[in-house]
């Protein structure tokens, strides 16, 4: 076998259970103690600080959650309250154009009932005036019956029941005239 060399560094005996190493220092033992202790405090300090720290952030976080889903929940109902609405809005525009086809409907009804009414009005607008000629020419051939029965009674009375024959006629046709302006 091969030698194999092996190198340690001489530790003093009397002194290593009293001190301890730090890199190529010697510290009393108190000292390191004391160190560790510090280093154990200021790391508590810190755990302490990072847990109020967070605490706050969380209660603050949870805080901002709250107003956030009490913010959700206020839009929802208004979005919620704004679909109603919609719906009624919708019923009652449905509702008004239905009514709107039943008043047009009712317009082109009377639209047409008026349009035969002046179709009526012109036709008996036409008979009145034909009767009123026939009025006249009765009271022009009466006007001449009176003429002659003038003349005729001169004669003799058979032209009296011609007379009176006429005037029936001439107040019949002047009353059906009177009923048709009625």
């Amino acid at each position: 076998m091969a030698p194999t060399l092996y190198h340690y560094f001489p530790v003093p005996m009397d002194d290593h259970s009293k001190k301890v190493v730090l890199g190529n220092r010697n510290l009393p033992r108190w000292l390191w103690i004391l160190l560790v202790l510090v280093i154990l405090g200021l790391t508590v300090a810190v755990i302490v600080l990072a847990v109020e720290n967070s605490s706050e952030a969380c209660k603050n976080g949870l805080q901002a959650e709250q107003k956030c889903r009490n913010k959700t929940h206020l839009l929802e109902l208004q979005l919620t309250q704004t679909q109603e609405s919609l719906g009624v809005a919708k019923a009652q525009a449905a509702s008004c154009n239905q009514t709107v086809g039943t008043l047009k409907s009712s317009l082109e009804m009377e639209k047409a009932e008026s349009q035969k009414q002046r179709e009526l009005a012109q036709k008996l607008q036409g008979e009145i005036t034909n009767l009123t000629q026939q009025l006249k020419n009765t009271a022009a051939e009466l006007e001449q019956l009176r003429k002659e029965h003038a003349s005729g009674e001169k004669n003799g009375s058979t032209s009296s029941r011609n007379a009176r024959s006429s005037l029936v006629v001439v107040v019949l046709l002047s009353l059906s005239f009177r009923a048709l302006l009625a």
